[in-house]
């Protein structure tokens, strides 16, 4: 059966019989690369399988019809009701207060829900029993069930009542599991749950309060849910309402998988590539093991072709080993998930071995092996044989062949199409593959400068034979140095810009925001309490600063006439058309903003609405001055042109609006006001008592937790893309390892005949540490800088933030990588060091 194939398949599967010796890198690097993007697309499509499977539950019907301030009118009930069962809800915020003078209280997601919640899926209780029984009223007393967090923050258990709005309730249960919780995945404080029927009592609805009305729908009465959408929609066109179906049932957390999906891929292709490096350098100290085999093939009229062939599918079928591995690992992700972290999930996964997923890892695998081991292969099939005899090889230069060049540049522009069509976020995508060509780019011109500036050094360390071997293994022929730069360098700058963005958003909520941040923001003040409020405060001891705006929410419907969802809007401004905006009004601009392009309306404006839009979006919308914009608010349609653009410092915490409009244009319109209010931290407590004694409906938000929320939040960010990252810092230490391995066999002889002309072990040995820590002194200064100028330009120019230079960050990352590469490189040279010198002299 062998003699049938091929000459040079016979004479590739021989020469493997040696098994992975010397190949051990190459695997290890493509299997952590195409793991971790199978890894991560796997995940991705478990969990979106287990969005559509669940997706019913997940949204809370086959329908919902959301609307902001007021219910569906009678009319529309019985429209919605004729063609399907519903459950109505209520969602707002409000506060729950602790039995007592001075109980504890804390803002609370209100959820009122009607007879038949939920439609689909199942809530849990603690205590097993149904949600119904739950919340039904008792003895003149309402039920609800509550977040345990909730329980903990105000020091109650179940049984115990607790206060909201003007009513008191008894909590009878806490929530273990709420089918449709996912749907919103940004909340302010814990859940508590009530009958609808108990709402009025607690007397939160005012005109204008932030209250979400959603009315589930199933689809069980022979009429299908896009049915439904038509008869609603052709039924009512203006009623204001958004009406969301099961393709849209978490869209927040779709998009956030989808964002994490992209990052994970792209973090797996950097590590992929760095990898590339280890496959380069793997293939490259194979072939100078075997040069001598490959210049008697050639004196015996073997081919350049043959030998080409022989060496690549040797290189190919390692290649398929490690992306084999990696794939395999990475389509197992699910199921490890699953079974360790299954009851954690947002979601229940549908685990599954997803072809596409694990095709485009082998596809990325086996591009980016061949990219990097087409040119080692190349140059060793036109090396004359007479130069391998005289040992040449290491001297020998040039360009390889066209043709395989363009199977080079052919697997180039494959592995970047494929990157960027496949990606969630092409354009994200493309700027990332730029961004990597310019990295790596900028390290192998670093590492062509650390050469040469240890070529020019050499000629200085005349009389210091330790310094001088140090400096001439960081510039002689076959070094490690490019390698090392390019793997390590890239690693440890992804870790230094994620460090300095960290420190630095840290320092803005540690040093800045303190000194000028509110203490406090209260939302859904009414227009006849503001003046009682003022007055509360007045009363309060500690109030210093204070600012007030009016508020009302609406959707934008039209940019400069055309239709939102028909309009060029760039991704970066697309949240703005996602549900609903607040709008303020104001006769002047406010004081910590300034105008970019217009002008402000005159105090006394009385004409037709103007709007004021932040710079950001204003461009992200395609607006300029004198275009138009369109707002449904309460259904009412409102047109007006763009005044003027405002540069807002968000970071101030202080209220800002990305929309504001003249005040005549909301006129009539239900609102309600918001306060920011600076206060000393010993009179916190008093004065959130003080406000939601007398104005139960006022909801106190405090700076202090959300800033703390937020730091929670940047935290764990950080921490998850550092881990992330670390798998490329990984790839960069199995290079390191495989480049000190395969330049092993030259320090052994190296060693050798230096030992022979006098040198002692120690001697040597501080020659090779100076010569490693040298090397990673030059690869941290390198990573260093470019991850400096990089986090720069990200806070400066992309998070519009102060920045500040945090040399711990990056003394932490040149010490980290001196210590790498002394560590590997000891242990690479304690073994040369310890090569006899006979059987080498012998042998020569």
């Amino acid at each position: 059966m062998s003699g049938a194939l091929p000459l040079s398949v016979r004479l590739a599967l021989r020469e493997m019989r040696g098994g992975l010796a010397g190949f051990r890198v190459l695997v290890a690097c493509l299997a952590l690369g195409v793991f971790a993007i199978a890894a991560a697309g796997s995940l991705n499509r478990a969990i979106q399988a287990g969005l559509e499977a669940d997706a019913q539950a997940l949204l809370g019907g086959d329908l919902e019809v959301e609307r902001r301030y007021q219910p569906p009118d009678a009319e529309q009930m019985a429209l919605m009701r004729a063609v399907a069962t519903v459950a109505e809800t209520v969602d707002m915020r409000a506060m729950a207060i602790a039995p007592g003078p001075d109980g504890a209280r804390a803002l609370v997601e209100l959820k009122a829900v009607g007879d038949g919640y939920p439609l689909y899926g199942r809530m849990v209780l603690s205590g097993g029993g149904a949600l119904a029984d739950a919340l039904a009223e008792r003895e003149g007393t309402w039920g609800a069930v509550a977040d345990p967090n909730l329980l903990d923050r105000l020091g109650l258990s179940v049984g115990d009542r607790l206060r909201i709005g003007e009513a008191t309730v008894r909590v009878r249960d806490s929530i273990v599991r709420e089918p449709d919780r996912v749907a919103s995945m940004f909340t302010l404080g814990p859940r508590l749950m009530i009958h609808r029927d108990a709402l009025p009592a607690t007397e939160l609805i005012q005109p204008g309060s932030l209250v979400t009305f959603d009315t589930l729908l199933r689809a069980d009465q022979g009429v299908t849910p896009a049915e439904i959408r038509t008869r609603l929609t052709d039924a009512f066109p203006d009623a204001g309402w958004r009406l969301r179906g099961t393709d849209q049932a978490a869209p927040g957390l779709t998009r956030f998988l989808e964002n994490l999906t992209l990052y994970l891929t792209l973090v797996g292709l950097t590590s992929l590539l760095v990898g590339g490096i280890g496959v380069a350098n793997a293939t490259r100290a194979y072939l100078q093991g075997r040069m001598t085999t490959i210049a008697t093939l050639k004196c015996l009229g073997a081919p350049a072709g043959v030998i080409f062939r022989i060496y690549f599918i040797q290189i190919g079928l390692l290649a398929l080993l490690g992306i084999l591995l990696g794939v395999t690992a990475g389509v197992a992700a699910p199921f490890l998930a699953q079974a360790v972290a299954g009851d954690w999930l947002p979601v229940r996964l549908r685990v599954a071995v997803y072809a596409e997923p694990a095709l485009l890892a082998l596809a990325s695998g086996a591009l980016v092996a061949l990219v990097f081991a087409v040119w080692p292969l190349a140059r060793a099939r036109d090396i004359p044989a007479l130069a391998i005899f005289k040992g040449a090889l290491a001297e020998a230069g040039g360009w390889p062949r066209r043709r395989y060049l363009v199977l080079l540049g052919g697997a180039l522009a494959a592995l970047v199409a494929l990157t960027i069509l496949t990606a969630v976020d092409p354009r994200f995508a493309a700027v990332f593959v730029a961004g990597a060509a310019l990295s790596m780019a900028l390290f192998g011109l670093a590492a062509l400068a650390v050469r040469d500036l240890a070529r020019r050094a050499g000629r200085l360390a005349r009389g210091r034979p330790g310094l001088r071997l140090a400096l001439a293994n960081l510039h002689r022929p076959g070094a490690a140095t490019g390698s090392v730069v390019l793997s390590l360098g890239l690693g440890l700058s992804v870790l230094v810009i994620v460090a300095l963005i960290q420190g630095n958003l840290n320092r803005q909520i540690d040093e800045r925001l303190p000194a000028e941040a509110p203490s406090f923001f209260f939302i859904d003040i009414q227009p006849p309490q503001l003046d009682g409020f003022k007055a509360v405060l007045a009363e309060t001891e500690g109030v210093g600063r204070t600012a007030f705006a009016d508020m009302v929410r609406g959707r934008i419907t039209a940019l400069d006439g055309v239709p939102a969802a028909e309009a060029e809007v760039h991704p970066d401004a697309r949240w703005a058309l996602r549900g609903d905006r607040g709008f303020t009004t104001g006769d002047a601009a406010p004081e910590d903003a300034e105008i970019v392009r217009g002008a402000w309306w005159p105090a006394d404006y009385d004409g037709p609405p103007l709007f004021s839009l932040t710079e950001e979006l204003a461009q992200g919308f395609g607006l300029d001055i004198g275009d138009t914009l369109t707002v449904n608010i309460l259904g009412r349609e409102i047109t007006g042109e763009v005044a003027n653009t405002r540069k807002v410092d968000w970071g101030s915490l202080r209220i800002n609006f990305t929309f504001m409009v003249s005040p005549s244009a909301l006129a009539g319109a239900p609102r309600t006001w918001i306060a920011t209010v600076r206060v000393d931290e010993a009179h916190e407590t008093a004065l959130e008592r003080a406000v939601t004694d007398v104005f139960p409906n006022v909801s106190a938000i405090r700076v202090k937790g959300a800033l703390e929320t937020v730091r929670g939040i940047l935290d764990t960010a950080a921490r998850a893309i550092t881990a992330t990252a670390a798998v490329t810092l990984v790839a960069g230490a199995l290079v390191l390892a495989g480049a000190f391995a395969a330049g092993h066999g030259r320090r052994v002889y190296e060693a050798v005949v230096l030992k022979v002309v006098g040198a002692t072990r120690g001697a040597l040995l501080r020659g090779y540490l100076l010569e490693y820590g040298l090397l990673g002194l030059a690869t941290g200064l390198i990573a260093a800088a470019v991850g400096t100028v990089a986090a720069w330009a990200v806070v400066v120019f992309v998070m519009d933030a102060g920045w500040v230079f945090l040399p711990d960050v990056v003394l932490g990352t040149v010490v980290a990588c001196v210590l790498v590469t002394l560590a590997a490189g000891y242990l690479g040279t304690w073994r040369a060091l310890g090569g006899q010198a006979a059987p080498y002299l012998r042998n020569e």
